[in-house]
């Protein structure tokens, strides 16, 4: 019998501006299976779809963002992606599937009731051309792979492609370099973990803002009074004027100008006011994009609540390690957004030896957690199985860890 929650890995996809487009759904059913669920029977598949859309839920999960999901030939055929709404889903048709009358006929009734189509792993020669060729006319996206294509191909497909008015995405684009490679050859999206590998400036350094910022985001992990948070925030003046700038700004609201900070976090709440840190954190000009479209911004807030999630899980009552634990995920994705390495980061943002250790070689807890998050993002399962084994956590709790990191809001 299927468990009520599954597990579910989320990829970005982003567009040619780096903000994100659409997320490509990978489905499990168990973080230590070695194949998806989408790949096992018609009936299974589907109860662990609704179960995945039931838990978590469309908006929380996407935001106003579209979904890529694999597409089998016995899912096409048994019209199992039917339950799902057409605005959010991109019906994703695997690498292996036999084209026949039965597929393209399926593939024009899924279009028919207003889906998008893409066709997967897309290798550019003369096989897949011939193969693929009867569904051209129904296809809105091709995914080719920067590891299966040479650069040449990936040039000619971007003009053979662009002719037919089909978008083109390269898949595991991992530097910048070869984002920008593609970017140039015409491509449209983007997917991989290059936006968290930027090239790094050495010498340049955190601003003294952004630090305040971690500071405060760390305190408001473990539970602070409100006279505590009060006075700390009072101790960043340009922080506490913004807030006071943030509460009166809503011409809407029918309270009175706030004066002080402490009405300020009363008016806001303590929940509230992280997240208002958080962006503030990532709305940096040289982003270019508003927080909630960064792809890094997703990233390391999800990352974040998944450690202290799992850290919740190994140290139920212990406040200070899971907001040690949420504050080692948000500071791994530091160096993408300041464009600096760790090591001349770190010493403006916290003086924990433990948290330093973790973050420059991935030792102690905290570094076994970090092991983790990059594994599940990854989606790497022989790792996944070692390091829930190191931490002694069971895979139940992690599906429910990786369900709770999906809680940002996407408005």
């Amino acid at each position: 019998m299927l468990e009520t929650l599954a597990y579910l890995a989320r990829q970005p996809i982003l567009d040619r501006d780096g903000k994100i487009f659409a997320y490509e759904l990978l489905f499990r059913n168990s973080p230590t299976s070695d194949t998806a669920v989408i790949a096992s029977d018609v009936l299974a598949t589907a109860q662990v779809l609704e179960n995945v859309l039931n838990n978590i839920g469309i908006h929380r999960l996407l935001g106003n963002n579209k979904a890529f999901v694999n597409c089998s030939r016995n899912m096409l055929l048994d019209n199992l992606f039917g339950l799902l709404n057409p605005k959010y889903f991109v019906l994703e048709v695997l690498e292996d599937v036999e084209v026949d009358e039965s597929v393209v006929a399926a593939i024009q009734r899924y279009k028919a009731l207003g889906f998008e189509i893409a066709l997967d792993d897309f290798v550019f020669n003369e096989d897949f051309i011939q193969r693929f060729k009867p569904l051209f006319p129904y296809v809105n996206y091709v995914k080719m792979d920067v590891v299966d294509n040479s650069l040449e191909d990936m040039t000619r497909a971007a003009g053979f492609f662009k002719v037919l008015n089909i978008r083109l995405l390269a898949e595991k684009v991992e530097d910048e370099a070869t984002f920008k490679r593609c970017q140039d050859a015409g491509y449209d999206f983007f997917q991989g973990f290059f936006f968290a590998k930027p090239e790094l400036v050495t010498g340049r350094k955190i601003d003294a803002t952004s630090a305040a910022i971690l500071k405060l985001i760390f305190l408001l992990r473990t539970r602070p009074s409100l006279e505590v948070l009060c006075d700390n925030l009072c101790k960043s003046p340009d922080i506490a004027t913004n807030l006071l700038r943030f509460v009166n700004s809503d011409s809407e609201s029918k309270h009175s100008k706030i004066e002080t900070v402490k009405e300020a976090i009363v008016w806001v709440g303590m929940r509230n006011i992280h997240e208002w840190l958080m962006l503030m954190l990532y709305a940096r000009p040289e982003m270019g994009v508003t927080p909630q479209a960064s792809p890094l911004f997703q990233n390391a807030s999800q990352r974040a609540k998944f450690l202290e999630a799992v850290a919740r899980e190994i140290e139920t009552d212990n406040d200070e390690f899971c907001a040690k634990a949420f504050m080692a995920g948000l500071l791994s994705r530091m160096d993408a957004l300041v464009r600096a390495p760790l090591e001349t980061i770190l010493p403006d943002t916290t003086n924990d030896d433990e948290m330093r250790d973790a973050l420059l070689n991935h030792t102690g807890s905290l570094g076994q957690l970090l092991r983790l998050a990059d594994s599940v993002e990854l989606d790497d399962t022989q790792a996944i199985q070692s390091a829930i084994k190191e931490l002694g956590i069971t895979a139940p709790q992690l599906k429910f860890c990786i369900t709770e990191s999906y809680s940002w809001k996407n408005d």
